[in-house]
């Protein structure tokens, strides 16, 4: 892969392989295999993410996210193919990638709730040979640019949720990695919390050239933050492109209309343009949502032409509203199959 990225995977695969057994036998004091079972978290995953890029990673529960973000930082081995940070191999370098990466795994257990923020830093920093008046230095900074300069020396334990998140962040931040691998930041904190944590990512990548990974199931999220997105589902890698081409490729606008009786998608199959004809009723009236082509021509074509048609079938048209595709319904389409 090319050595523009600071982060490769290449054709990476993992499955896990449980085994369910019965209770012991109290006679033979043996216990029996009853099942076997096998989960592809990762299937031949390719990617890069770039200095000062945000990636974002998205798919279902169990698609392989956080599977991924383990490989990345060492704490998973890959069955086969090979992970690079800064240009070192993951699985031979485990003691130099853990001082080039930071990880925030889902949740706030990084944090340690008897220790106050800057003793949590102290403890962590001292385990990536971060010590001395750097340490003291930058745990100052690190406290006071992610917003928690009043909670330095305030049990953990007493701190909101999205204070913790923050913190998990500094931790993360304390050895000046040059990587940084957040699963599901924002999950469960408030909307000023999840603004703060969102602001602090892009001014990190965007000021300080960090390369950022963030797996996410908030697709507002990930289409505000990412510059590209990587779309994973039961282990592959389905798509993978800037955030704009991907937004770009899945263009077509969708109206719906809210009519005076149901229309088929037979019905419309003869006028150009027209797909994804789809048909709900509610207690006002049946609802048409039709996709239409991007092309600024074409779109107005194949809107006349269906305007034409309800208006010769007596169908009476009370409402018509434009939506445009976003990162969530693109998502949705592509991952259906698992929905």
């Amino acid at each position: 892969m090319s050595s523009e990225y600071i982060v490769a995977l290449d054709n990476v695969q993992k499955t896990f392989r449980m085994r369910h057994f019965m209770q012991l036998d109290e006679e033979s004091r043996k216990r029996v295999l009853y099942r076997r079972s096998e989960t592809n978290a990762a299937q031949g995953i390719s990617f890069g993410i770039k200095q000062g890029e945000i990636f974002g990673l998205l798919g279902p529960n169990g698609a392989g996210k956080t599977t991924t973000v383990k490989m990345i930082s060492g704490l998973v081995k890959p069955d086969s193919g090979t992970v690079h940070v800064a240009g070192m191999e993951v699985e031979k370098n485990r003691k130099k990638i853990l001082r080039q990466v930071g990880v925030v795994l889902e949740g706030t257990r990084t944090t340690i709730w008897p220790l106050t923020p800057l003793e949590n830093l102290t403890y962590y920093g001292n385990l990536k040979n971060v010590r001395g008046k750097v340490l003291q230095d930058r745990s100052h900074e690190l406290l006071d640019f992610i917003g928690l300069q009043e909670k330095k020396n305030i049990q953990v334990r007493y701190l909101s949720r999205g204070q913790k998140q923050k913190l998990a962040i500094c931790i993360a931040l304390i050895a000046d990695p040059t990587v940084i691998l957040l699963d599901e930041p924002t999950t469960g904190l408030d909307v000023q919390s999840s603004r703060g944590i969102k602001d602090k990512l892009i001014e990190m990548t965007r000021a300080f050239g960090k390369s950022v990974l963030v797996t996410t199931h908030d697709m507002h999220v990930a289409q505000e933050l990412c510059d590209r997105i990587g779309i994973i589902d039961k282990g592959q890698l389905i798509r993978c492109q800037s955030t704009e081409d991907l937004l770009d490729k899945f263009s077509d606008q969708l109206f719906v209309l809210r009519v005076s009786r149901e229309v088929t998608a037979e019905e419309l199959a003869s006028l150009p343009g027209v797909a994804h004809v789809m048909t709900t009723t509610a207690e006002d009236g049946p609802t048409l949502e039709v996709r239409l082509p991007a092309d600024l021509e074409l779109r107005s074509q194949s809107l006349y032409a269906l305007l034409r048609y309800l208006e010769s079938q007596g169908i009476l048209l009370s409402s018509i509203n434009e939506r445009q595709q976003n990162l969530e319904s693109i998502f949705l389409e592509l991952t259906s199959s698992s929905i």
